[in-house]
C-alpha cells in the first residue's frame, strides 16, 4: 500500500526554508573547513566532514526540487502531487537547472591549495590540508555542468516547441502586440 500525506502550502514553505537554511549553513562549513592548517586540524577545529556535507547538500537539492514542484502544483490548483508526471514538466527542468547551477557557484567559492605551489613544494612541505582539491572541484563542476546542460536543453526545447492557443478578445489584444 502506498503511503500518502497531506501538506498545506505553509508547511511546504516551512520545509523549503529549513532546507535552504541548512544548505547555506553546510556550504559555509565546507568553505571554512575545506582548507585548514595541519595545526588547526590537529587541535580538532575541523568539526565537520566536508565530503559528507556535500553529499547531504546534493540530497537536499533533489528534495528541494520536489518541494518546489509541490508548491507549483498547489499554486496551479492541483492538489495531488505526481512525482513522475512532475519530472516530465518544464518546471522540473527549471528547478533542477537552478539547483545544479547553485552547486557549481558554491563549489567555485571553496578555497583550495594552489596546484602550482603543491607541485613545487610537495604536500609534506605545505602546512595546510584540503579535503576537496582543485582537481576534485573541477571534476564535480564538470559533472554538474553536464547535468545542467541537459536541463537547459529541455527548457530550450520547451520554449521553442510548446505553444498555447489563445481565443477571444485577449487574442485580438495579443495580435496588436505582435504587430509592433
Amino acid at each position: 500500500m502506498t503511503k500518502s500525506i497531506k501538506l498545506n502550502s505553509g508547511k511546504i514553505i516551512s520545509m523549503r526554508d529549513e532546507i535552504n537554511a541548512k544548505k547555506k549553513k553546510y556550504w559555509s562549513y565546507i568553505k571554512a573547513e575545506n582548507l585548514m592548517s595541519k595545526k588547526e586540524i590537529k587541535n580538532g577545529l575541523r568539526s565537520h566532514d566536508p565530503k559528507a556535507l556535500y553529499n547531504e547538500i546534493t540530497q537536499m537539492a533533489d528534495k528541494l526540487v520536489y518541494i518546489k514542484g509541490m508548491l507549483f502544483y498547489l499554486n496551479m490548483g492541483i492538489t495531488k502531487f505526481d512525482i513522475n508526471a512532475f519530472k516530465k514538466t518544464n518546471n522540473y527542468s527549471i528547478f533542477m537547472a537552478c539547483e545544479l547551477k547553485e552547486q557549481i557557484a558554491q563549489l567555485k567559492m571553496i578555497p583550495t591549495l594552489d596546484p602550482k605551489t603543491k607541485a613545487q613544494k610537495g604536500l609534506k612541505a605545505i602546512s595546510k590540508e584540503e579535503v576537496f582539491t582543485s582537481a576534485k572541484i573541477a571534476a564535480l563542476i564538470k559533472d554538474l555542468q553536464l547535468k545542467a546542460n541537459k536541463f537547459d536543453t529541455n527548457m530550450e526545447d520547451f520554449n521553442t516547441k510548446t505553444e498555447i492557443s489563445i481565443d477571444g478578445t485577449i487574442a485580438d489584444d495579443i495580435k496588436k502586440d505582435l504587430a509592433i
